[in-house]
């Protein structure tokens, strides 16, 4: 009666190599597909108070930036087909990775919420307010059910590369093509920015968007074929996407998610509208896809599908009752979180640990609880607050410096020298007892 229970699940156990099969040209379908969205175009209005030049420069070079520290992550989870949430057992510990698995699950959640209220409202507008937006709540919600229960490589090998991401890039270039020739763009590189935000604000609010799919990367990079084809993939496929929705944003100038889909809807009879509807299940998917997972690193015994269908009822409920509002505020409270976050992953991985993890440092009892790993992040966490102007407790007037790489490299840094010390300090000990 359900052919979908006979699909296969994978929990946070290592893919097995029969199911590590996808190329690198299907990471560049699938995350070029999740670079594209609504939400990046609204992201990319926030630009708008910037100085065109300084706008340009804090879009290439923080979609760069921020997808080379997605590709970065996914690395881990190619290397050694786990879930993102086990790579940061190693330097976490087995109960520490608890803490970053939970704000995943949360903020995935909320991006959830807002992907189904995109949806529904859009929806609602294309069909001239005929059905309620509770309604269409409803219909997507299950949409995304669906899809979380058939599973990723049914979601990328039969939705995405087959149909869904052609109809995307198609949409996507009428789209920006319909934008520049309405005549906005003259009027850019006129932009003063005046009292506005300088280059590196603006830089954090463009690499947030890349960063926020750091926690869940792993979870689709880990069935690779190999390393190079999904690094090269993610790296290339997200940075060209991220570039051209923020650069879109820029030209639509409407932080409005509401205005924005009224002006898509006006271009070509609604039919780039209805594309991008059909497209945002997938970036849902993903969302719920993995805040199963992350659910399951913590509470293993939790069946899969019932984690899927419960977070998208919740999701469906939160969209019926939130409002769409402080979008600027929830992408920077995901940059304070995961920047440093990942500062400190990838610094144990590719430094200290130089790609040698092994199955015991991500499901044994290796470490507990990573006192370093917590503190140099926490450390970045409250970095990042102090330096950046959007925070309530920004502290520094000037100079602007941003908050996402002082963030990052502060928590490297700091993790790196606390673990240098640690090795010092049992290196000093053993030496003693070696002369006793």
């Amino acid at each position: 009666m359900f052919p979908w229970v006979k699909l296969p699940t994978w929990g946070i156990e290592p893919i097995p190599l029969r199911d590590r099969t996808l190329r690198g040209i299907e990471y560049f379908v699938l995350w070029s597909s999740l670079g594209v969205g609504l939400l990046v175009f609204s992201a990319g209005s926030l630009l708008t108070t910037t100085p065109f030049a300084y706008a340009i420069a804090a879009i290439i070079v923080g979609s760069v930036a921020g997808s080379l520290l997605l590709a970065l992550a996914g690395g881990i989870g190619s290397g050694h087909a786990v879930p993102s949430i086990v790579s940061t057992r190693p330097s976490f510990g087995l109960y520490g990775a608890s803490i970053p698995a939970i704000l995943n699950v949360m903020q995935l959640v909320g991006w959830t919420v807002f992907e189904i209220m995109i949806m529904s409202k859009a929806t609602e507008i294309l069909a001239g307010n005929r059905i309620s937006y509770s309604t269409w709540t409803l219909i997507f919600g299950a949409s995304v059910i669906l899809f979380g229960l058939v599973g990723p490589l049914t979601v990328i090998r039969q939705w995405l590369e087959k149909f869904a991401v052609w109809m995307v890039y198609a949409a996507s270039i009428l789209i920006i093509i319909n934008l520049l020739s309405s005549g906005h763009f003259s009027k850019l590189p006129s932009m003063s920015g005046g009292s506005g935000m300088s280059f590196f604000p603006a830089l954090d609010i463009v690499i947030a968007l890349p960063v926020s799919w750091m926690p869940l990367v792993a979870d689709y990079n880990r069935f690779s074929r190999n390393n190079k084809g999904a690094f090269i993939g993610t790296f290339i496929g997200f940075a060209i996407t991220n570039i051209l929705f923020y650069f879109g944003g820029l030209l639509v100038n409407s932080s409005d998610t509401i205005a924005i889909i009224v002006s898509i809807q006006s271009m070509f009879f609604g039919l780039l509208l209805f594309m991008f509807i059909l497209h945002e299940i997938t970036n849902a998917f993903a969302d719920i896809y993995s805040s199963a997972i992350s659910s399951q690193s913590v509470f293993h015994k939790v069946n899969q599908r019932y984690l899927i269908i419960g977070f998208t009822v919740l999701s469906t409920i939160l969209a019926v009752i939130i409002p769409i509002s402080r979008y600027e505020t929830f992408i920077l409270l995901i940059g304070a979180v995961f920047v440093p976050l990942f500062g400190v992953v990838l610094t144990d991985y590719y430094i200290i640990n130089r790609r040698r993890y092994t199955r015991e440092m991500m499901y044994g009892k290796h470490l507990l609880l990573g006192v370093p790993a917590i503190l140099s992040w926490l450390v970045g966490v409250l970095l990042y607050y102090v330096l950046s102007s959007l925070s309530p407790i920004y502290i520094f007037q000037w100079p602007q410096i941003g908050a996402t790489i002082p963030s990052f490299i502060g928590s490297s840094l700091l993790y790196l020298g606390l673990i240098k010390a640690k090795q010092y300090r049992i290196g000093k000990i053993g030496q003693k007892h070696s002369r006793n």
